[in-house]
């Protein structure tokens, strides 16, 4: 049997590998899972049971953990020391015109929210987190938008 050149296969299979590509589907999978795990109206989230509410609020966190992670993986690939706080990620994106200013703040926005989710001492209440929920399948969608669009216009070599 003759030995296969890993090396070559590894290479071509690492210059096919794109972490935004792959990080944005992972976070369109956290996005439906959100949807259809979100309740259609405020009421109905309110009322509905503690394993709907703790599954909201993973999909949350793991959004915005997610966004996050493509940011920094962004950054990176710009030459830059991702931040240490999660709120200059968004806005080093904006900066770069990665993402619009609505897009900037909504994130930071739900970064606080972010913090109370984590943060046992402090509570946020069923339709906080209902409302932010909504806002962010929205302004998600938009920021997935963008920088598929940023790469189109700025770096055809990481489509």
């Amino acid at each position: 049997m003759a030995k296969r050149n890993t090396s070559t296969s590894k290479k071509s299979a690492s210059r096919r590998f794109n972490p935004v590509k792959a990080k944005l589907e992972s976070i369109n999978e956290c996005f439906e899972q959100l949807q259809n795990g979100l309740p259609a109206s405020q009421e109905a989230y309110i009322d509905a049971d503690r394993i709907t509410h703790s599954y909201v609020k993973s999909c949350f966190l793991m959004i915005i953990q997610r966004a996050v992670d493509i940011n920094n993986v962004i950054i990176e690939f710009k030459g830059q020391t991702p931040p240490q706080q999660k709120h200059h990620s968004f806005l080093t994106l904006h900066q770069n015109n990665a993402i619009d200013k609505k897009t900037l703040d909504f994130f930071v926005k739900a970064l606080s929210y972010y913090e109370n989710i984590i943060n046992p001492y402090q509570e946020l209440t069923p339709s906080e987190l209902y409302d932010v929920s909504q806002d962010l399948l929205k302004y998600g969608e938009a920021y997935t938008h963008q920088l598929e669009n940023y790469f189109v216009n700025f770096s055809p070599s990481i489509k």
